[in-house]
């Protein structure tokens, strides 16, 4: 059901107004077939009524001779004259129909004390030779009459109506009619219908959803590529209420391109307020005689500085100057595994094919040492390869740490939070490393997942668009 139900506006207004008008013109189709049907019933009975009341006018003006072998009407037909009705209780019985044929042998001035009327599929044998119009189609196929214009295909008969009405003296008098398949033009008629009403209906509809949806899809793909300040003011087009919604976005670009060059100015006050008296003390120190403490003091200073770098990278990640550019992810991980293995750190690289990604490598990098530098700290030693999924590449991290229990991994990318508790430096980073890793990583299109590998350890996975 998902894959028939379509993802656009247009597309699903179309398909629910396509819906509706099927399920208006299939009630409206039912209810003209059954009128049709009622009318062809109605019509049988009237023939019925009126091809008795014949006989019976005859009868009393003694135009005819006994009733059991004289003709019934015309062409033929014989009335069928009995002391039971023709009309047994295994027939479905019409009330309607008999209601009406009361009336009408009533306005006629004719009394009868019970009137049934019943719907058959095939005649009893004692009433195949009581039919009303079973021969027309004969009779239209005569040449002489298709010669004086009667050229029409004579309709199928579909069924029979018999009427039976008894007298005062107990005699029933039955004849049964045919009932004609209903008219092909009605089924015609409904077709043209049905495409006259979606064309005036959807046409207008397409139309109408293009000059709503057009706009929307040129704001949903300015609002994915947003980027603060550089992102330009849309033209406001479309209906009223898709103007107003153009103008908000416009307004709301406006203002957090303001709000992020405040940030800025005031990112660059900090680090340069704060870097200052630390290169300041940094000098102090060392004049400082006892090695262990100044040791020490060098690696406090560090840290606050790593930390300061760490927040202001942060915090300017979605303002950063540079480019992104087609990057060979496998030589890029080469160099990082470099920098790690002349640190005397276990970093094991699965070389595979060559594979293009368009970055900002200065980012990806950064993300990439995150990753490893935790594997390194936590388990000891990294093995890193690169897959392909879709069009996903993945850059896959694992070590052979304890991991990191199933309910605390999607903390573990809340800013300062660490595995280890303390604040050491020596057993842990300021905390902000694989927050800083996945910001990075969506900001490009991807993510970070970490996951317990089955053996021991964790798997750090950074995808990234092919």
């Amino acid at each position: 059901m998902k894959r028939l139900w379509p993802n656009s506006l247009v597309g699903q207004l179309l398909l629910i107004v396509a819906l509706m008008l099927l399920v208006a013109q299939g009630v409206n189709s039912f209810l003209l077939y059954r009128g049709a049907q009622n009318q062809n019933l109605l019509e049988a009975s009237t023939s019925s009524v009126a091809r008795i009341a014949f006989a019976l006018e005859r009868q009393s003006t003694n135009r005819r001779g006994e009733a059991g072998g004289a003709n019934g009407g015309r062409r033929g037909t014989r009335l069928k004259y009995g002391p039971e009705t023709a009309v047994t209780d295994d027939m479905k019985r019409l009330p309607e129909l008999e209601a009406r044929a009361g009336q009408a042998f009533s306005n006629m001035g004719i009394g009868f004390s019970d009137i049934r009327a019943a719907e058959v599929r095939r005649l009893t044998p004692d009433m195949t030779g009581h039919v009303i119009g079973s021969n027309r189609g004969k009779w239209r196929d005569n040449p002489i009459n298709r010669s004086m214009g009667s050229r029409a295909t004579p309709l199928e008969t579909k069924g029979f109506v018999i009427v039976s009405a008894r007298r005062d003296d107990g005699q029933w008098i039955s004849v049964a009619s045919a009932v004609r398949e209903r008219n092909p033009m009605l089924v015609r008629t409904l077709l043209f219908q049905t495409i006259i009403t979606y064309l005036l209906m959807l046409i207008p509809l397409v139309l109408l959803g293009r000059y709503i949806s057009r706009p929307l899809k040129t704001l949903t793909a300015t609002a994915r590529s947003f980027q603060p300040g550089k992102t330009e003011t849309l033209e406001e087009q479309g209906p009223p209420d898709t103007r107003e919604l153009i103008r908000a976005f416009n307004d709301m670009s406006g203002r957090v391109s303001n709000m992020l060059n405040e940030k800025n100015v005031m990112l660059g006050a900090i680090g340069h307020d704060l870097r200052t008296p630390l290169a300041a003390l940094r000098v102090r120190i060392e004049n400082v005689d006892d090695d262990i403490e100044r040791e020490k003091m060098v690696d406090g200073i560090e840290d606050m500085d790593q930390m300061l770098d760490d927040i202001l990278s942060l915090a300017r990640l979605g303002r950063s100057s540079e480019q992104s550019n087609p990057v060979d992810i496998r030589s890029m991980i080469e160099t990082v595994v470099d920098e790690f293995t002349d640190l005397g750190h276990q970093v094991r690289y699965q070389r595979g094919e060559k594979q293009i990604a368009t970055v900002r490598e200065t980012l990806i990098r950064r993300a990439l040492r995150n990753l490893i530098g935790n594997s390194v700290l936590y388990g000891k030693a990294a093995d890193i390869s690169v897959e392909k999924s879709g069009d996903k590449l993945m850059i896959i991290v694992d070590d052979d740490g304890p991991g990191i229990p199933d309910e605390k991994i999607d903390a573990m990318f809340e800013p300062f939070l660490r595995g280890e508790e303390s604040r050491n430096r020596a057993t842990g980073g300021s905390g902000l490393g694989l927050t800083l890793a996945r910001a990075i990583a969506r900001d490009h299109g991807g993510d970070i997942v970490l996951t317990n590998r089955p053996g021991g350890g964790l798997r750090a996975t950074l995808s990234l668009p092919a």
